[in-house]
């Protein structure tokens, strides 16, 4: 088997993306229960005992809520910064190893190279993710698009990015003022309009598929997600990329990054890499 990326469930009531080649199986974030986690794995053929690691993000429950549980019942590793160790507060997770931003950790040829994002969360990461068939960027909880995450993307060939509302929905939302204004703000959440921004100006040449992750239910709706990156998409002549939308309830479509055959890019000298252990 080659690469594929399968978005397990995203938005406000839990994230979990599977992430898989040959015989690795990653999650990154387990923020649905470990049962609802252990029932989509099965629906893709994935035996839960098959996962070899969690990549955690941040400590926020949307992102954590099953990791404890799934790590302990399936003696997997989590990974996760000492930001997010120290805020989530877990300590009886059996393994634990530190990510460390733009330290490359590689579990079996998924090398993962975490980098920080503008986020309300201790150290709240990103991942780029160099894989044997193209670059994976991954970034779903995003208050502000920022220069380091424009050029974490630049080269990538699949984005799992944040979409999370609309800004007029979310003017007129039912939340609280002070929610309303978290959300909008640089450390909270990006905006149809400010992934369509960002399209417009920065979209990689490499690019051919966007995932767009964390729609909120209550300000947004997916097809007014999928017509603002559309849209931009078109407004910069990008008709060759691919857009899919996730979902809080079902598993989105499997990308097969063997789909595009990519070549992969040699890993500057100032980045270090580490080869960290798991079953």
């Amino acid at each position: 088997m080659g690469v594929e990326l399968t978005v397990l469930g995203s938005g406000s009531a839990g994230n979990a993306t599977l992430l898989s080649y040959a015989d690795t199986n990653v999650l990154i974030d387990v923020g649905l229960s470990c049962r609802e986690v252990s029932r989509r794995l099965e629906g893709l053929s994935v035996d839960p005992d098959s996962i070899s690691a969690i990549m955690i993000t941040h400590a926020h429950g949307d992102h954590t809520r099953g990791a404890r549980v799934f790590a302990r019942r399936h003696d997997v590793p989590v990974y996760m910064t000492g930001g997010v160790r120290n805020e989530w507060g877990v300590t009886d997770i059996p393994t634990v190893y530190s990510l460390t931003p733009d330290t490359i950790s590689d579990l079996s040829g998924l090398r993962f190279m975490p980098f920080e994002i503008p986020h309300d969360a201790s150290e709240t990461v990103g991942f780029r993710i160099l894989t044997p068939e193209g670059i994976i960027g991954y970034a779903t909880d995003i208050g502000v698009m920022t220069s380091d995450l424009i050029e974490s993307f630049r080269d990538c060939n699949v984005l799992v990015v944040e979409s999370n509302h609309a800004t007029e929905l979310l003017r007129v939302s039912p939340y609280a003022q002070s929610t309303r204004e978290r959300i909008a703000g640089d450390s909270g959440h990006l905006s149809n309009e400010a992934l369509a921004a960002f399209i417009q100006g920065h979209l990689g040449p490499n690019v051919r598929c966007v995932v767009l992750a964390h729609l909120s239910r209550v300000n947004n709706v997916p097809e007014l997600a999928d017509v603002s990156c559309r849209e931009a998409l078109a407004a910069c002549g990008r008709t060759d990329v691919e857009v899919v939308i996730t979902s809080q309830d079902f598993p989105a479509k499997t990308i097969d990054l063997g789909v595009w055959l990519p070549t992969m890019p040699t890993v500057a000298g100032a980045i270090r890499q580490t080869a960290l252990p798991f079953h």
